[in-house]
């Protein structure tokens, strides 16, 4: 009669056990990656889109609308666009001069939120915000710095910074 040994069956449960617990370190290591790669891009769509809206509105207005002198940093800025406000289907009125709507508002919420007013309206352009800051470097350069935090599902904070630099119209 042939068997296994006592021997053999115990290195053999050694090995299997080396071979599951290593399986099971990289099943562990592969699911914080994707947990916390799934924050990182959340965080980072956040501070796009954000960026985005910003860019699209401030470059829209004029260095002489704007709230913020030159030199000053501020965590909220409010300025006009260019907009048609008689109906004629221009921003130019009658005598030449351009229509301007009621002010923007960019600002932090005390629920770390970016939001846009705009008309008595507010609107969440982004969440988990804990840095708003908007500095006038030069007469039509306005920087734009934002800094979003967001707490990975096993529990790792992510930080993300955006930085934009807008140029406003003359």
């Amino acid at each position: 009669m042939k068997g296994l040994t006592l021997i053999e069956v115990l290195v053999t449960m050694l090995i299997f056990s080396i071979i599951s617990l290593a399986i099971l370190l990289s099943m562990t290591v592969a699911q914080r990656s994707f947990f916390m790669g799934d924050t990182e891009t959340e965080l980072r769509e956040g501070l796009t889109r954000a960026i985005s809206t910003i860019d699209k509105d401030l470059s829209q207005t004029r260095s002489t609308k704007i709230n913020l002198n030159l030199g000053a940093t501020s965590n909220t800025i409010s300025f006009p666009i260019p907009a048609d406000l008689n109906g004629d289907g221009t921003v130019i009125d009658a005598m030449g001069a351009v229509e301007w709507s009621t002010n923007i508002t960019y600002s932090r919420n005390a629920a770390n939120q970016l939001i846009r007013t705009f008309g008595g309206v507010n609107k969440i352009i982004a969440t988990n915000i804990i840095s708003l800051q908007f500095k006038r470097t030069q007469d039509k350069i306005i920087q734009v710095d934002i800094t979003a935090r967001k707490t990975a599902t096993l529990g790792r904070q992510i930080t993300d910074t955006e930085q934009l630099i807008v140029k406003m119209r003359n």
